[in-house]
């Protein structure tokens, strides 16, 4: 098979490739020599200024997208990701919104959004106008009114064989219920609890006794199979002293709120505890 190579410019071919020679994808078959050398064109370095290109991810400006999208922020930090320059804006931010009345109701909508068409029909018109009447009241939202309509209609209006499916489906709206259910003060506490939690989870393996080097043979010998999880917990821990002014300051949050927080939140006082147990770096 003859196949001709037309190059756009005179020169002085010198063939790689032998005559009769296979040939692979990508394979470079000769070097052309130009008469005029000038009329290479070489790649010259970029010395501009790329545009702005935005976030990687389109953010809502909805209270709950606002909410998750703060929250992934300082759950990178707590991972081991260096994000002090907004940490504190952020925590801000996320407090903030915690105290907006919206929160709860901006949630539960989009959240039946997506169960809309998998959620029986009928409950979910039960689910839509208890919370359209609080919400027409502008009052608190209303956990606990919700949490029994879907209670009702799990042990009254469903199968004995059906009900374990049915409750991991409305599991999202239960989460919701169970977070805000005594207000938003409830899941302003979860929050908190829910951050200095994953870092007490972290960093307790690394407060067990022996040096660092030996800590980290345990946990790859404990997790042989996922050394991906035992990479992610090193590189948290290793940026423990960016995590702690986090966590510093997540405590003077439960500082200024004094001993009322503990009815709301009572995990929150053995984990503060747990926390003064670990090692200090």
């Amino acid at each position: 098979m003859y196949m001709p190579l037309i190059a756009a410019e005179d020169g002085i071919v010198q063939f790689v490739k032998q005559p009769g020679a296979s040939l692979n994808p990508g394979d470079i078959l000769g070097i052309l020599t130009l008469d005029d050398p000038s009329r290479v064109k070489h790649a010259k370095p970029f010395d501009g200024l790329l545009p702005p290109m935005g976030t990687p991810n389109v953010i809502g400006s909805r209270s709950h997208q606002r909410y998750y999208y703060c929250l992934e922020i300082l759950n990178n930090i707590l991972d081991g990701f260096d994000n002090q320059a907004i940490m504190q804006g952020t925590l801000k931010e996320l407090m903030a919104i915690l105290e907006d009345s919206s929160l709860p109701y901006s949630e539960i909508y989009s959240v039946l959004s997506v169960l809309s068409g998998r959620m029986p029909a009928k409950l979910e018109e039960l689910v839509r106008a208890t919370i359209d009447a609080s919400k027409a009241k502008n009052a608190e939202f209303p956990a606990s009114r919700v949490r029994k309509v879907l209670d009702a209609w799990v042990s009254d209006s469903t199968k004995p064989q059906d009900r374990t499916m049915l409750r991991a489906q409305l599991s999202p709206l239960i989460e919701i219920t169970e977070r805000f259910r005594t207000g938003l003060k409830s899941a302003k506490w979860s929050t908190i609890v829910e951050l200095l939690t994953r870092y007490y989870d972290t960093e307790k393996l690394f407060g067990e006794g022996g040096s660092i080097e030996e800590r980290v043979l345990k946990l790859r010998e404990e997790n042989k199979d996922d050394l991906g999880r035992v990479a992610s917990l090193v590189l948290s821990h290793t940026r423990a002293q960016g995590k702690n002014k986090l966590i510093l300051a997540l405590l003077d949050i439960v500082k200024s709120a004094g001993s009322s927080m503990q009815t709301i939140e009572p995990r929150l006082m053995d984990l503060v505890r747990d926390l003064t147990s670990l090692d200090s770096r």
